[in-house]
């Protein structure tokens, strides 16, 4: 009896996690394994999508009815009872809005996906990136109705239509990338500093104020605005591709400016947050 308890004990196998210095893996085997379970991720979004109500009629339409009611109050707010007038104020608003809640959105959709699957974390091995591209997908499944809603605002305000406008594609490309980036990057806060979901609405908030959604990027630059931060709100992150974005619904070729400045912008926050996220993945099983 105590024999066979003495190799049922040697059989067992015990396993501690420690905490691993920073690194990065194989670059080349960690996307090879992270595109082999791309079908992993679409589950994990579609789940989420289901858990929030989001495949819904009454869960899009929130989805829609929610930025256009802000959109209503921020007009009447910059406009109406500040005495300004333009007939093309709303739907700029409206589109801005829609932009920068899908990049501010996919970012509070990755921030707490790590602590929030950390059974997951503790119990398979996979790549962690996985959270981070199945949130990212989610926020722009939640994107897409307000673009329907954006093509009934242009008709029914009379604007005109532009091949021009195909420059959206690349805002929205941006875009993504930008907020896989930074979703990266909050998501691994998250993990060190459990505050940090805490304190992202606070600061989206006080982002908004300062991008071009309330008024142009160009008010921003020679405005009144301009003359306080108009050298500095090139910096935003969000102000390159928001002024592609506004430039394209107006029938404009965008700015080489904001081309340039978004692109890298959206490069740099894409690989840099990737990379930060990777090189730390492997301590997560340790601080959940």
């Amino acid at each position: 009896m105590s024999e066979s308890r003495s190799r049922t004990d040697a059989s067992v196998q015990r396993r501690v996690y420690k905490p691993h210095k920073a690194s990065i893996p194989n670059l080349r085997d960690y996307f090879s394994e992270l595109w082999h379970r791309r079908d992993f991720a679409l589950e994990l979004a579609h789940t989420n999508l289901r858990a929030t109500n989001t495949n819904t009629v009454l869960g899009q339409l929130w989805l829609v009815v929610n930025p256009l009611l802000l959109a209503g109050v921020y007009f009447l707010l910059v406009v109406v009872l500040s005495g300004g007038s333009a007939s093309h104020t709303f739907p700029d608003i409206a589109a801005g809005l829609f932009l920068f809640f899908y990049v501010t959105g996919a970012m509070q959709a990755c921030v707490n996906a790590v602590t929030n699957a950390g059974s997951l974390v503790l119990n398979m091995s996979f790549p962690k990136m996985l959270l981070i591209f199945s949130n990212v997908y989610v926020g722009l499944r939640r994107f897409l109705p307000t673009l329907l809603v954006y093509l009934v605002i242009h008709i029914a305000w009379g604007l005109p239509w532009s091949w021009n406008m195909l420059w959206m594609l690349v805002a929205i490309v941006l875009s993504t990338l930008l907020g896989l980036g930074l979703g990266a990057l909050v998501a691994t806060w998250q993990v060190y500093f459990r505050d940090t979901s805490q304190f992202l609405p606070y600061f989206i908030r006080i982002w908004l104020y300062a991008s071009p959604v309330l008024y142009s990027a160009e008010m921003f630059l020679e405005g009144p605005i301009g003359r306080d931060v108009g050298q500095w709100i090139q910096l935003n992150p969000v102000f390159g591709v928001l002024g592609i974005w506004h430039d394209a619904l107006a029938g404009h070729t965008p700015a080489v400016s904001y081309l340039v400045g978004g692109t890298v912008w959206a490069v740099v926050a894409a690989v840099a947050g990737t990379l930060y996220f990777i090189s730390r993945e492997r301590e997560f099983a340790v601080r959940l």
